[in-house]
Order: structure tokens, then sequence, then C-alpha cells
């Protein structure tokens, strides 16, 4: 139901209410000032009277369809144009959503010769700002941007709401007009225009605004837990660690999220001695390492085929008092599964399961592509029909696990069934599907079938992987036919 609606069934409902509203317009009528009187802005008896009036209006708006259309006639001898009154508006609007103040804002522009004072624009402006209204304050200034400078102060919020919003390039426009006009922006500013730049992966337009700003700006934590994540984002992670030993030597603390970067970049990389300085730094600063700075160091030992570690630290983490949630699980699960130690793994299956924390598809194909490893294929199907009965439809990561699986270990036709069922379920394979079946065919020497899907592949618009022709490759050395030979050979040298 609409609002509108609401409104009037309620009156219809509550004629006593509406007689008494009624009789609130018509004193409210006599009470405030004609269209033609002026207005001081310090009058209290005005005041007063236009705080009843826009509680009044405030509760039109939220309530009543089309108040547009009878405001005016509800009460015909109101200046609903005089700036008190609007500034009335909004203090009480914003209360509860300065959308409405917008609106009635738009409306009296529309509907009378309304010149609204700087006061008022900027007043507005910054409700839109502080309602995070980003959008709607930059169509707000957009339209009515010639008849009014904002603030400075409120520019800056602008810049900063802007690029929290994602507006990067909107926030370092009025940024540069800032700069342009003489006005030096604040540190605050100039670190939220970084922290977009970081926010969209624009890391050459961060260095190039940092390096306008260093000759000139203030560097405090805030700018050097940007540089660091910049740094970190640049793949340039031993520079940031260097940066936080010279903040750290001066005795200040960046922030959980400066270690929790630096933990996490060193991991991608491999470099585990400097992941656990970091680690013993950071407990040293009264920072405990999160559940989701252990998930990244556990996911980065086992990506650095290091699971033994890996399964050490997981295991101190429970130790420790930590409880791993269903993501920590299932990486620890895939890494002692590619370590083939899967009576460990299953018991972390288990004990997941024990603790509450259903398997996700990603959990469930991990632990099938283990019983596929395995030789397992009737406990892998099992596995399989389970997912699905517990809610996870037949995708094209799930077929994958089966088809790469069964190709694996020797079993192409068995995995050609399961791509023949993506079809008809509407699941769509991928590059990685067709791959995995041409290289099993072509381990069990059933070269025809790999060609043909092959040149399927090729007429989907996917690509071979180098492992595709590498098997292709190995199949010259078979006694093959005419026509079979001819396709092969046209296949490699086309490659």
């Amino acid at each position: 139901m609409s609002r509108g609606q609401s409104y009037f069934i309620t009156l219809i409902r509550n004629p006593s209410r509406q007689n008494n509203t009624t009789t609130q317009i018509r004193t409210l009528t006599l009470d405030s000032p004609s269209r033609g009187t002026s207005t001081e802005p310090d009058s209290d008896a005005h005041q007063g009277s236009y705080t009843e009036m826009a509680k009044t209006v405030s509760t039109i708006i939220r309530e009543r369809h089309r108040w547009q259309q009878t405001l005016v006639s509800d009460f015909p001898s109101f200046n609903f144009a005089d700036p008190l009154f609007f500034r009335q508006m909004l203090t009480l609007q914003n209360n509860n959503n300065v959308m409405f103040s917008l609106w009635f804002f738009r409306w009296l522009c529309s509907t009378f010769d309304y010149k609204p004072d700087p006061v008022s624009l900027n007043l507005l402006f910054g409700a839109l700002l502080d309602a995070k209204a980003v959008k709607a304050a930059k169509i707000f200034l957009d339209t009515t941007g010639f008849k009014f400078s904002p603030e400075v102060t409120l520019l800056e919020r602008y810049v900063k709401c802007l690029c929290e919003d994602g507006l990067v390039e909107e926030g370092i426009k009025v940024y540069t007009q800032l700069k342009e006009s003489g006005t030096v922006p604040s540190v605050p500013t100039c670190n939220a225009v970084l922290l977009g730049c970081l926010k969209v992966k624009k890391l050459d337009l961060f260095w190039e605004l940092h390096k306008e700003m260093k000759e000139t700006e203030v560097v405090d934590l805030e700018r050097i837990q940007c540089l660091i994540q910049a740094l970190c984002d640049g793949g340039e992670v031993s520079e940031g660690y260097e940066l936080l030993k010279k903040v750290l030597k001066q005795g200040l603390d960046p922030g959980h999220a400066v270690y929790s970067r630096l933990v996490s970049g060193f991991c991608k990389i491999g470099n585990y001695a400097c992941m656990s300085e970091i680690l013993h730094t950071m407990i040293a600063w009264n920072h405990s390492p999160s559940i989701y700075t252990y998930q990244e160091i556990i996911k980065g030992l086992c990506k650095n085929q290091k699971q033994r570690e890996a399964f050490c630290v997981f295991n101190n983490l429970k130790e420790r008092g930590y409880a791993p949630d269903r993501v920590v699980y299932t990486t620890m699960i895939h890494g002692l599964c590619e370590m083939g130690w899967f009576g460990s793994a299953r018991k972390l299956w288990f004990e997941m399961m024990e603790k509450g924390m259903r398997p996700n598809e990603f959990t469930y194909n991990v632990m099938i592509h283990a019983h596929l490893k395995r030789g397992e294929v009737v406990l892998a199907r099992e596995l399989y029909g389970e997912m699905l009965r517990n809610g996870y439809g037949e995708t094209t990561v799930s077929c994958n696990t089966m088809i790469t699986g069964f190709c694996s270990y020797g079993r192409a036709d068995q995995a050609f069934e399961v791509f023949k069922k993506m079809s008809e379920t509407g699941v769509k394979p991928d590059a990685i599907t067709y791959n995995a079946l041409v290289q099993g065919f072509c381990k069990e020497n059933k070269v025809e079938k790999g060609i043909a899907l092959f040149k399927e592949l090729k007429a989907l618009g996917m690509y071979p992987s180098d492992r595709t022709y590498a098997a292709l490759q190995k199949m010259r050395n078979l006694k093959l036919s005419d026509s079979v030979a001819a396709s092969l050979n046209e296949i490699l040298e086309a490659a």
C-alpha cells in the first residue's frame, strides 16, 4: 500500500481526526504571516508559528499521496517561500528523511518564484552529505550550482563522500577545483582522495596525486596507512614493511588493518619469515590477529605447498581459543587433500559439521575431488548427490570437479556422461570443461573424441590450454587413420 493510500484510509476511518486537522489548518493559516509579509529571521513569534506549521506540513509530505497538488489549497494564505520556514522544515525533516526536504525544495522552486538564499542552500547540501545521499547531493549541486557556491568545508566533505561512494573521478575533479580556487585542502580531504584511488585500483593516479601533496601536506597516520596499502597493492610489500618499521621507531601505531595487509602481502609472495616478524610485532603492539588474518596465513601456506606448516597454524589457532569458520576449515581441508592426508581432511570435515557449520559448494567439491583422486567413484557420486540434496544445484564448477576428477584417473567416458547431462540441465560448460575432456580422451588414446571436443571448444570462442596442446602433441606417436591424423596435424600446425 502506498503512503498516499494509507493516509487517505486513515482519514476515512477517523473522521474526528479529520476535523481536528481542518481546525488546525485554519488556526495555523490565521496565525501565520501572509505571502507579502516580510519575516525577520530572529522573530520569536514567527519562529514558533513556523515550527508548528513545519510539523504539519512534514506530516503531510510523509503521508499524503500527491501532496504537491493540494498543499497550496490547504494553506492559501501561507508564505511557503519564506527562507525561515524552509530552514525549519529542513531541521524537522532531517530527523526523518532528508529526501523529503529535497522534494519540498524542488516543489518550492517549481511552484513559486522562489529564490533560495545561500544559507538555506548550504544547509540542504550539508544535510544531503550527512545522510550520505551522495548522488542526490551531486544532482542538487549540478542543478543549483550556478545560484550559489557551497562553503569550502562542505565541498571538502563532498569530496570525501564522492570518494567513499566510488565516484573517485568526480571527487578528484572537485578536489582540483578547490586547489585552483586557492583553497588548500585539509589533510583528511587529501587522504580521502588517495583512499578513493586505492578503492578503484588506480595506483598510477594515487602516486601522481601523492607526489603533488607531499610537498605541502602533513603526513599523518591515515596517510601512512594509504601508502602501505598502495605499496602492497603494487606488489612492493617489502617497501611497505620498511615504511612500517620507520613509523614504529617514531612510536606511532598504524593500526590493525596495516599489519593484516602486510601479513597477507607476504603470504602471497611466500615470504614467511617477514610474515612471522610482522605477526609478532602486531601482537607486541596489542593487536590480536583476527581470524581473517590467520585465514590469509593458512591459505598462503597451502598455496605455496606448505600444508604441514598451515596445519600447525590451524591447530595452534584452536588451542589459543579461536573459532575457525567454514572458510578456514575448507581451506585447510583442501590443503590436506592436496597433500594426500585424506584421513585428517575427513576428520576436519566431520569436526566442522559437529560445530554446526554446513559445508558449502566449494567444501563439497574439495572432498568429491579427493574421493575421485583415490579412485572412490561411488563415494564421490554419493557426496555429489548429498550436495545437490542440500540445496547446492549443479553448477559449472561442480560439474567440472566431477569431469576433471574422472578424466584425471582414466574415466573419460564417465566424464563425458556428466558433460552431456550439463546441456540437459542448462549448465554451461567453460574452457576448463573442454580442456579437461580433451586431455582425458587423449590420455586414454581416444584421439577422435578428443579432436571433436577440441574443435567444439574453438568454435565456441574458447582457448585451449598449453596442457591440451601437449596432450594432442603426444598423439602424433600413435597409429592413426589418415583422416584423424590429418585433423590432428591441422590443429597442431595452426597452434
